[in-house]
């Protein structure tokens, strides 16, 4: 019999925002394409928030059934790919000239398409130390072997945190520094804490806490929602306004 549980719910309410977020970063950059510019950032914002919505659904699946299929897409996307692609977009804005966010980019696809079969199909994994209704981040070391794919998450994680984390607070600084855009000053802030608090969950398991983790998955993905369209909303004013212009004019 499956029993409603807090680790449930916020896993359902964080791939629901996380899906509804990606659909609006991804129409963003259709937008801007079909105006003829290149937005790098979205596209790579879009990737990993899909992914963080597939991570969390997985966590829906893995509390209903066993599978390893979702237990290595869960532990795929939470640990490895997540944040890398996330702190791509903000690596996008902070490097806009020459290649190197490009080639960073071009790392990262490798990485992701080299480990992806890795977790899915190539790791070993105990059914037995699985359980229903269970929290999954405690048991990861009774289901799936050390080493291997694993020794991917500590780099790509560490990474994807200092690119989105750091870039967010650097360009808050700038912001603050100029004093002009309070809204991006703000919302880059939000958006640093947002994806402070995912990275918070080694440190949550090991504390004895692991329910946490889900908390801390939730809230991160409203912070970061929320210094998007807070750091974004005056530039969609200000191309908005010759639009309106024009339709006051033709009327």
């Amino acid at each position: 019999m499956v029993t409603l549980s807090l680790p449930l719910v916020m896993s359902v309410i964080t791939a629901l925002i996380s899906g509804i977020f990606a659909g609006v970063v991804l129409n963003r950059w259709r937008i801007a394409r079909a105006r003829g510019r290149h937005s790098p950032h979205l596209i790579a914002w879009g990737v990993g928030l899909l992914l963080y919505c597939i991570g969390a659904a997985s966590q829906v699946v893995l509390y209903f059934s066993w599978s390893p299929f979702f237990f290595g897409l869960w532990y795929w996307t939470g640990a490895l790919a997540v944040a890398p692609w996330l702190g791509q977009g903000t690596v996008y804005l902070l490097w806009r000239k020459g290649s190197i966010a490009r080639n960073i980019q071009m790392a990262l696809i490798l990485v992701c398409v080299m480990t992806l079969p890795w977790a899915l199909f190539l790791t070993p994994m105990n059914a037995a130390g699985w359980a229903p209704n269970s929290d999954m981040t405690p048991l990861i070391n009774d289901i799936m072997q050390r080493g291997g794919v694993r020794g991917f998450s500590p780099v790509m994680n560490i990474w994807g945190t200092v690119a989105l984390v750091g870039g967010a607070i650097y360009s808050a600084i700038l912001f603050r520094r100029k004093q002009i855009m309070p809204n991006r000053m703000v919302g880059n802030l939000l958006i640093a804490s947002g994806g402070l608090l995912p990275a918070l969950g080694g440190a949550l398991i090991r504390a004895g806490v692991p329910e946490l983790k889900y908390a801390g998955e939730m809230l991160g993905v409203i912070l970061i929602f929320a210094g998007f369209l807070l750091a974004t909303q005056m530039a969609e004013d200000a191309a908005s306004r010759p639009r309106r212009a024009a339709n006051a004019h033709n009327s």
